[in-house]
Parts: C-alpha cells; structure tokens; sequence
C-alpha cells in the first residue's frame, strides 16, 4: 500500500488574457485622506511584461518558503486585441512560452477558428493544454494539422474512458492536474464536428478513480468552466483539492480599497475543495499557496489576487496630466501597504519580443485613420428605453456591402450583439479601434442560403436565448442586429409567433418575407453556424460558403468606403419586451 506524506504547492494563475500583452490604464478610487480633489487616480496595470516579473518574484518566494510552484493558464489566451487579428496563435504561442506557463486549459475562444489554429498553437508552445473531456478519438486524420496524436494535449483517454492528466512531483509526492473545458462547446464556439466534450461531472469522477487507483490521492483540476460552474462542480465531485478557473473574468477578492467591491473571498472552499480565479486580460495574477494532508485532502489554502501595477500614476486615462509630486507620493504610499496591489517593473525580455516582433506593425495599424465617427454610436446588447444598439446596425450594413462587392448576392444580414465589442466616440477611427476594440474576435463571414421561415426561427429563437424566454439562454449576446431586414419581436406572444411584420429591403422597397421563398444571408461563422439560438439557419438550402474575410476586415473596408459614419436613421427593430409596456425601438 502507498505510503502518503503532505505535501505544498504555490499556484501562480491567470485566466482570459485575451492576447492583452500590453498594460492597460486603469481607474483607482482612493480615500479623500490620500486625494485632496480628485477620487481616483490612473495607473498602468497588467499586461505580459509585468506578469512575468510577478511569476518569477512568485516563484523565488516559493522556493524559499521550501514549496514546489506551477504557473498555470486557466484559458482563454485567443482573441481580445490588435495582436490576435494581426498574429492569431503566434504571439501567444511565443509570449506564453516566455513568461514560463506551465500548463494551460482550453478556453472557448480558443475554438472561435476551429480546432487547426489550437493544433498550430501547440506545435509552438513548450507546455501541455489539459482537457480531459475532450473526445479526439473520432478526428479525421486527413486534416492539415491533426490534435490526437500530440504528446501536449491532455484529452479524453476512450480506450479508459477517462481523461490524461498531469503528474506533478511535489517533494516526492505526486500531485494530478486535469483539466476541463465547457461541455456546450459547439454552442457557443467552433469546435470541427469531428471533435466532441464529454460531461465534467461523469468524466471528473471516472478519471479521480483512475488516479486513485495509480496510487495517487492528491488532485487539482484546471477549469475553463465559469465561477459559478466551478463552485457547482465543487459540491458534486469529490476527491479534489483546488479548481483554479476561468471563463467568468471573476476577481475574487476584497477590492473595495480601490473602488472595485467584493467577489467572494480568494479560495473560496466548498465540499473540501477551494476555487479560484484571477480576473481577466492579464491585469491580475492569482497566487495559491495550497497544502494538502497525507490523505489527500485540503489542510489549508491562503493566497489572494493581486493588481499588478506600475510606480506612476495620473488625472486622467490617457496617463498624460500628472499629479503634483506630494500627492503622487501620498498614493504611492498608501497603493504599497495594500495586499491586493503587487508593484511590478517590466521583465525586459518580454519587452524585447514585444519590441522586435510585434509592436511595430500594430503600432503602425494604430495611426492609420480609415473613417470619421460624426456623433456617439452607442452600442447595448437588448434595446433598453434608450433605444438599440447604433454601431451593430452598422457593422451588419459593412457585412452586406462587403459581401456584395465580393459579388455574392445576399438579400440581408444578421449579427449577433456579442459580436460587437464597444460603442464609439465621435473622431477619427483607426484599424486598430476596429481589430483590437470595436470586433476583436477574428471570426469570418459566411453566405448562406435558408428559406424565410428558418430566418423567422432564427431571429425568435435568438432573442429566446438573449432574454431566458421559455429556455435557458446562454447571455445576452445572441441578440440579433441587421442589415436590409426588420421585425418585431413580442415577448409575451406564444412561442413560434413572436417574430411579426419581419421584412426584406428589394430594391429599395420593404416587402413582406415569403416564409418558403429562399434568401441568402451574410453573417459571421458564429452565427451562421446555428450558435446560441440561431439553429434555424442550420436548415439551410445551400451550404454556407466562407467569404474569406474576416468581420473586422469586411467593416473596416465598408467605414474607409464610406468616409464618415453616423447613426442609423431608418427604424429596423421593434423589440417589445415581456411586460409588454412599451417598445425599445432602433
């Protein structure tokens, strides 16, 4: 029988970094005792050179605290900013190996493309992704670039029916680390149909017995489920110490000191298994210092997340208008004997990548100005009393311009709101407002074509999904916008029926649309491919076809085509929500 001892570790962790390499300005809210005018102060905060310098002070503390240290990523690291639609995988790939990751999970929007760009990621990075539930064991292996054979993927195990995980030597201990992505991932990603998720709950138990059956009772998983999920898998499976998380961009902690509120309390411990998270886009860095006893079972976890901060700060965002030299050092004195605060000076060779590599050529897609911004666009998800969204009508008008040009003769276009990122100010707007801010995720446009009827579902059941109307919805963000159509939506009518005076722009007159007439359609690969409600369109008459350009791509040429972009007049939406009061309108 094996012998156990106890055994400690310290976790360094992030999560849904987003390809934030760069520092990003941030807000603090300081006591009137350290600001004798001003409430809040800015500071440059995060970003990849800071986090490795707070990796390696973590880990030399470890060390000398006599504790083993991993650096875990909790996924998440694709899309966000200018570097991913300029590089895709590369600058992750390369950035993560830098800062010393050593092991990641699979995020979601690491399937955004499809599984090709997960598989060139890994042939680039030096550590392993743990998913234990995802099933490889049917991918077609006539693929450029398969995902089951390779030795740093931690997939589902079928001849086992379990899944691979991470043996880690902790002091002549071993230590199990697997990881788990979201079950419903072809819901809300682009994961190849060859390529499924198992359930976490029945693939975490199978595998805990086959890790305690190699004679190994101490075990962490890594998770790129969501906060509350990770909390709920915590009650329902037993065996394991820690689940460090992501996908919820939580920050768990006590920041009312800086004006940010309170999420739990770090390492929250439920069923003798504590939860983690760090926040997200590389601002934070978690810090788990977890002890177990012989048994296996959690003797203790203490840590917290840390802001990781630079040594100035300013009156405003743009970090330009600095403060009088008392009061910076007022601040400065009060940020240090903050917990929840790590000063950090930028590790120089991240800086060097980022400088050689990298920076020049997004620093350049910064200044070129494409189009004027005439007036604030605003951008919401659901139409509120204020109206719908002003910018995602026009991101759909660019989908169907470009798709046109490219000489596809679609009818219309639909967008889901999540899909746009930001509302916009009046001035000029630069490529890198659009690839990095406005629609970071580089997903391509599809044309397809689908009768009347399958774009009437797909609208209600959209919006079904958007508001939790008669199911249970997956956010907020499949709210449809369009382009050359216009409905209403009735939320107390019966299902099937909510959908009314839906019609299609024919030569500049708006018709009824024919429910058995057949329409071609322009939409982003996500929404084309049935996610979040849109099933409807996967019913389609012909196949959706690939315009090869990407959304940002397609907007950028239609706004640098147009020269100056104002709001939308013309009325198109018509959404009456469930208590039936009143309209928002577009």
């Amino acid at each position: 029988m094996t012998k156990h001892r106890t055994a400690k570790i310290t976790f360094a962790h992030i999560n849904d970094t987003h390809s934030h390499f760069e520092p990003s300005s941030i807000s603090l809210t300081l006591p009137t005792s350290i600001l004798d005018t001003e409430t809040s102060v800015y500071a440059s905060c995060g970003g990849f050179s800071r986090i490795s310098s707070a990796v390696k002070e973590a880990k030399s503390h470890a060390y000398l605290k006599e504790r083993e240290f991993m650096f875990l990523h909790a996924g998440d690291c694709f899309q966000g900013t200018l570097y991913f639609s300029l590089y895709k995988g590369l600058a992750n790939a390369e950035l993560l190996n830098a800062i010393g990751v050593d092991a990641m999970a699979l995020g979601n929007h690491e399937l955004d493309m499809g599984n090709g760009i997960v598989a060139d990621f890994l042939d680039r990075v030096d550590f392993p992704m743990l998913v234990a539930n995802w099933d490889l064991s049917q991918e077609d292996q006539s693929k450029p670039n398969t995902l089951r054979d390779k030795h740093n993927v931690y997939a589902y195990d079928a001849s086992n029916d379990i899944g691979r995980y991470l043996v880690k030597d902790v002091d002549g201990e071993p230590v199990a680390i697997f990881g788990l992505a979201i079950e419903n991932m072809a819901g809300i990603a682009n994961p190849d149909p060859d390529t499924s998720f198992k359930s976490v709950v029945e693939l975490s138990n199978k595998t805990i017995d086959a890790i305690h059956n190699n004679g190994i009772n101490k075990i962490v998983i890594l998770s790129h489920l969501g906060y509350e999920r990770d909390l709920l898998l915590a009650k329902e499976v037993d065996g394991v110490a820690a689940i460090i998380g992501g996908h919820t961009h939580t920050m768990q902690g006590d920041f009312t000191n800086l004006g940010y509120g309170v999420t739990d309390e770090y390492a929250k411990v439920i069923n003798g298994t504590c939860v983690v998270q760090a926040g997200c886009n590389a601002l934070a860095m978690g810090q788990l210092e977890l002890d177990f006893n012989a048994d296996g079972t959690l003797a203790s976890a203490t840590g917290k997340n840390q802001l990781l901060l630079g040594r100035q700060f300013t009156v405003d965002a743009t970090r330009t208008e600095h403060l009088d030299a008392d009061t910076h050092d007022r601040v400065k004195q009060f940020l240090t004997e903050q917990s929840n605060i790590r000063f950090c000076a930028k590790d120089p060779i991240i800086e060097n990548i980022l400088n050689m590599k990298y920076r020049p050529a997004v620093r350049k897609l910064q200044t070129q100005h494409i189009a004027e911004i005439t007036e604030p666009l605003r951008h919401v998800r659901i139409p509120d009393n204020k109206g719908a969204s002003q910018i995602a009508p026009l991101v759909v008008s660019g989908f169907v311009w470009k798709a046109r040009e490219l000489g596809f003769n679609v009818d219309f276009g639909i967008h889901n709101a999540g899909g746009v990122r930001s509302s916009l100010n009046p001035g000029p707007i630069t490529c890198a407002d659009i690839s990095g801010k406005l629609l970071p995720f580089a997903i391509g446009l599809m044309v397809y074509q689908v009768k009347g009827k399958r774009v009437r579902q797909a609208l209600e059941g959209a919006i079904n999904n958007a508001i939790d109307n008669g199911v249970e919805g997956t956010g907020t963000g499949s709210f449809p916008y369009v382009a050359d159509l216009k409905y209403t939506y009735r939320c107390c009518s019966e299902e099937g029926a909510r959908i009314e005076s839906l019609q299609v722009k024919k030569q500049g007159q708006w018709v009824d649309l024919d429910d058995d007439a057949v329409y071609s359609s322009v939409s982003s690969g996500y929404t084309a491919t049935g996610k979040e409600g849109y099933s409807a369109l996967l019913d389609y008459v012909v196949e959706p076809q690939a315009v090869n350009v990407t959304m940002a791509e397609a907007f950028e040429d239609y706004a640098r085509d147009m020269t100056q972009l104002s709001a939308p007049t013309e009325k198109l939406i018509s959404y009456i929500p469930c208590e039936c009061a009143q309209v928002a309108a577009s």
